[in-house]
């Protein structure tokens, strides 16, 4: 019982909780078993770099408004060009709902000195890449929507198209409650995700929704966030610095 109330205080799910305490030994002290059942969890997160950083490619951020995204891509962008040479990098967004949004990249843009292009339907989007053929790095920003929206298959049916080489990762804020996470995950399984990147991690009280949810659906993370600096606060995932940062949190939190 004591085992299940630390986990929870986590923020894990209880069937993620559940299934941690049947996979280890009952037979040790409650700090033992801790440490059984942080390492069983650590084993369980899907976690992977896809060489954004060293391959490059055609790449889309897709999520919800407010999770963090165009920041997200200037600091993909940042790093990228801190690399390999800002003359790699090419941005396009086909945001044309949040109002700034554009402003907000091309703003970006420009202090990194890499060219930026708005696209308004699929044949634009086309264009755009044809036009960034010698860019290493093309990232795309697409507009922020609820998992509930109407417009969000269309969204994704313009995005994809028959782009086998696009790259989609969904963007999850740290901070967004359980359900909310499952049900995004879920509404963006369309793009054919990749896999994700969880921002916020500065704001948020739990780890554990975040975490519950990429073990449920088995959906890699490759990046974690957790402030506005570019391109300073963005991590590559490891299942380790996850976990360490999940009980600190939760320790802050509960005092």
């Amino acid at each position: 019982a004591e085992l299940l109330q630390r986990l929870t205080k986590l923020g894990l799910g209880t069937k993620l909780c559940q299934q941690i305490i049947a996979d280890i030994s009952d037979d040790n002290d409650i700090e033992t078993l801790w440490e059984q059942s942080l390492a069983r969890l650590q084993e369980s997160i899907p976690t992977a770099d896809h060489g954004l950083l060293d391959e490059g490619g055609i790449v889309a951020l897709v999520g919800p408004t407010g999770v963090g995204k165009t920041t997200t891509v200037a600091k993909l962008a940042a790093k990228y060009a801190l690399r390999h040479g800002s003359r790699h990098v090419g941005l396009i967004t086909i945001d044309n709902y949040r109002i700034g949004a554009q402003e907000q990249l091309r703003a970006y843009a420009r202090i990194l000195d890499v060219p930026m292009r708005t696209a308004n339907t699929e044949g634009e989007i086309e264009r755009h890449l044809e036009d960034l053929w010698d860019r290493r790095l093309v990232i795309i920003d697409t507009a922020g929507m609820s998992q509930r929206d109407s417009r969000l298959p269309k969204q994704m049916a313009q995005l994809k198209g028959d782009r086998d080489y696009l790259k989609t990762y969904l963007v999850v804020s740290a901070n967004a409650r359980l359900a909310t996470i499952e049900e995004t995950v879920i509404a963006y399984q369309a793009a054919q995700l990749q896999g994700c990147i969880v921002t916020k991690l500065d704001e948020t009280t739990c780890l554990g929704a975040a975490i519950s949810s990429v073990i449920e659906h088995t959906l890699p993370i490759t990046y974690i966030s957790d402030g506005q600096r570019v391109p300073e606060d963005l991590y590559s995932a490891r299942a380790d610095n996850i976990v360490a940062r999940a009980v600190n949190i939760m320790n802050v939190t509960q005092g």
